[in-house]
């Protein structure tokens, strides 16, 4: 059986409708996956490094749950990364992470056509991963296929009841894609 770490970077999970749906599909769907959520672990922000790089040491599998904010890691994903992807843990000389396997599984609020030439985002959406792509290969990690939801964005008050439903609707798809991913890994 794959060790699988879900690491969640949202900010703030309790405000997310399509993270947070999504994390409680793959804690479903994976009841042996251990899911750390930055934002309980870490409100302030002080990461314990220890504790984030044994989870990562008892690892295969390794999945950044993330909404995308401004074409990137949110702020506390990124200072996680900063701060337990040190040199001679996560690359380097004593490396330890090489062979593990990572997947990048995000969301957008914009639709996948604002991704494009021209349009509101101006890129296509595979135009931002390569730096999450190369962070990996630098610590020696097998970068999967990433798992991207667009037109992920729901707000209470303002967005109408079929938003609400096709947003989750959408997550439970997400969740489902990324969990065939994981079991089409080999053991």
């Amino acid at each position: 059986m794959k060790n699988i770490l879900i690491i969640s970077g949202h900010p703030n999970l309790q405000q997310s409708t399509a993270n947070r749906a999504i994390l409680d599909e793959l804690a479903g769907r994976l009841p042996h996956a251990q899911i750390r959520r930055l934002d309980a672990l870490y409100p302030d922000y002080q990461i314990d490094i220890a504790a984030e790089q044994q989870a990562l040491l008892a690892a295969d599998v390794i999945v950044w749950q993330f909404p995308l904010f401004w074409y990137s890691l949110p702020a506390l994903l990124k200072k996680w990364l900063d701060d337990v992807f040190t040199h001679g843990f996560a690359y380097g000389s004593g490396a330890k992470l090489g062979g593990k396997r990572l997947i990048i599984s995000f969301t957008t609020g914009s639709p996948a056509e604002a991704y494009a030439e021209g349009q509101a985002m101006n890129y296509a959406i595979e135009a931002f991963i390569p730096p999450l792509r190369q962070t990996g290969l630098l610590c020696g990690l097998q970068f999967g296929q990433p798992v991207i939801s667009n037109s992920m964005m729901y707000i209470a008050g303002l967005s109408r009841e079929e938003d609400l439903q096709s947003v989750q609707a959408k997550a439970r798809d997400h969740a489902g894609r990324l969990v065939r991913q994981i079991e089409d890994l080999p053991e």
